[in-house]
């Protein structure tokens, strides 16, 4: 059985106490949150990170195992599109590198596949310019700092509300530097999706 994220939630994707179900009224910041808000309007995590998913989005992304893909993809056909008023899709990309050595990019697959569940098109707009350490294991800190100058805006994104897509969020740190990058480049709004959401520690 598989732990979905339900109840209210902070802007950052966590579980939040005070938070409201309302989707019309934005959702309360939490402590950390409140310190340094998310560029991010929004984000959404349909379940948590943890057994047995953990284990089946590793077997998919660090094995290239396709009948673990298959499994997401049925996970993904029961989701449908939180935000029905959004652009485009955008997924957090990889480095090259990181590409070549899996033999693909989740997050491109997995931004593909939603757009044709949710009719919505995918727009790839980011490139991961930094071949960046593995972000595992990294404090939050130790995670901003990898990811400065990270990305770069390839496609024009002016006016447009975009969602990015990715297999899981753990600190938020790629969201919030792939955020920056696009609203920089003139993105009248940025949300996050991501499939599944790390836990507070």
């Amino acid at each position: 059985m598989l732990a979905r994220l339900d109840g209210p939630l902070c802007r950052c994707g966590l579980q939040h106490p005070a938070g409201n179900d309302d989707e019309d009224i934005p959702a309360p910041l939490c402590g950390r949150c409140l310190r340094q808000p998310p560029p991010f309007t929004a984000s959404q995590a349909p379940l948590r990170y943890s057994f047995p998913l953990d284990r089946l989005i590793g077997r998919y992304k660090y094995r290239g195992d396709l009948v673990a893909e298959r499994g997401i993809e049925q996970l993904l056909a029961d989701t449908p599109c939180p935000w029905p008023d959004i652009d485009a899709l955008c997924a957090l990309p990889a480095h090259w590198r990181r590409r070549w050595q899996r033999g693909f990019d989740q997050s491109q697959r997995l931004t593909d596949r939603l757009a044709g569940l949710w009719k919505i098109p995918s727009l790839p707009a980011l490139q991961r310019q930094q071949s960046t350490p593995m972000q595992q294991g990294l404090s939050r800190s130790q995670r901003r700092r990898n990811l400065r100058g990270a990305f770069a805006c390839t496609r024009p994104v002016s006016g447009l509300k975009l969602v990015l897509v990715d297999d899981v969020m753990t600190t938020g740190s790629s969201a919030r530097a792939a955020s920056e990058c696009l609203l920089r480049h003139g993105a009248a709004e940025v949300r996050v999706w991501t499939l599944a959401r790390t836990p507070e520690r």
